[in-house]
């Protein structure tokens, strides 16, 4: 079998056909994907830079997650200290009505705070979120990792708001239920009793003389003057509490910016412009499309020749 000889026009042209047909079909896969940069083949630097930004904010999403998880645990923390002390606060006004109240009234009112106390307790152990409560007890704790750097992290310490040890007497002091002035009453009433004196004789006062409503404002006033320190115990928590929510919504909002910023730099490297390519293949269609005639022309001339030498 003998060998086909190509002209230098016919094999130039070829030549040129199969290099623009390998550029369209490259051209076409770009614009199919979206992607200039698919494999180290293609551009081997922008590849592994891409992919290192990519890795980089793959990465940082587990992390945001955490801290999404953070601000949520931290937050229910914070919200149980406001609503705590909605309750608390509430002592102060029965207390203010017991002032003026009937005997009845008034025993009335102790049965209110009382179970106040009591719903103080059950409030702040429900403030739990995924298994973790940080108003409830000071063992608690929280850590939440910003990066892969050990240091970059916030720790959120607990504290025990239970009634045994939210509670204050007059003079700012931590009220405990081993201390109680009396061990035959329930526990509420053991705290409250701590807090003036004021608990057990409530319904007792018939304020009908001068001296027993000067006694009865006496504890009014030590009680209403422990229900204020234990407000701004709760107060100062919900300060600290807030200002972790407000530090995590920070760095939560850096992180998503962070990633935004890694992904953008990421297809910066490998997206293709649509536009460009397309301009590109029209050219390269164009370029085929002169390339075939000039081939047709050479193999015309050649088959001229052919025939002169016929």
């Amino acid at each position: 079998m003998s060998n086909i000889t190509l002209t230098n026009g016919v094999r130039s042209n070829l030549l040129a056909l199969n290099s623009t047909q390998s550029s369209i079909k490259t051209t076409e896969q770009h614009l199919s994907t979206g992607q200039a940069v698919s494999s180290p083949t293609d551009d081997a630097y922008k590849y592994f830079a891409s992919k290192g930004l990519s890795d980089r904010a793959s990465q940082l999403t587990d992390r945001k997650n955490q801290i999404q998880q953070g601000v949520s645990v931290v937050s229910a923390a914070s919200n149980a200290l406001d609503s705590t002390e909605s309750l608390v606060k509430q002592m102060s006004g029965i207390l203010d009505s017991a002032r003026s109240g009937t005997q009845t009234q008034r025993g009335s009112y102790q049965k209110q705070i009382n179970s106040l106390v009591g719903q103080v307790s059950k409030l702040i152990n429900d403030a739990s979120y995924n298994g973790l409560n940080l108003v409830n007890s000071s063992s608690s704790s929280l850590t939440v990792y910003f990066s892969d750097k050990s240091q970059s992290n916030l720790k959120v310490d607990g504290v025990n708001f239970n009634a045994s040890k939210l509670f204050v007497d007059n003079s700012g002091q931590t009220l405990t239920l081993s201390n109680a002035t009396s061990m035959a009453v329930s526990s509420s009433t053991k705290i409250l009793s701590q807090m003036g004196g004021f608990t057990a004789a409530l319904s007792a006062y018939k304020l009908s003389t001068a001296s027993q409503l000067a006694a009865f404002n006496s504890h009014a006033d030590k009680m209403q003057m422990a229900v204020n320190k234990t407000v701004q115990k709760i107060e100062s928590q919900a300060a600290v509490m807030g200002n972790n929510v407000a530090i995590l919504n920070v760095r939560l909002d850096f992180t998503n910016n962070y990633i935004n910023t890694l992904q953008t730099g990421s297809s910066n490297l490998t997206v293709a412009d649509l536009n460009q390519e397309s301009a590109n293949l029209m050219s390269l269609n164009t370029r085929q499309s002169i390339a075939t005639s000039a081939l047709s022309m050479a193999n015309s001339a050649d088959q001229g020749i052919l025939q002169l030498l016929r």
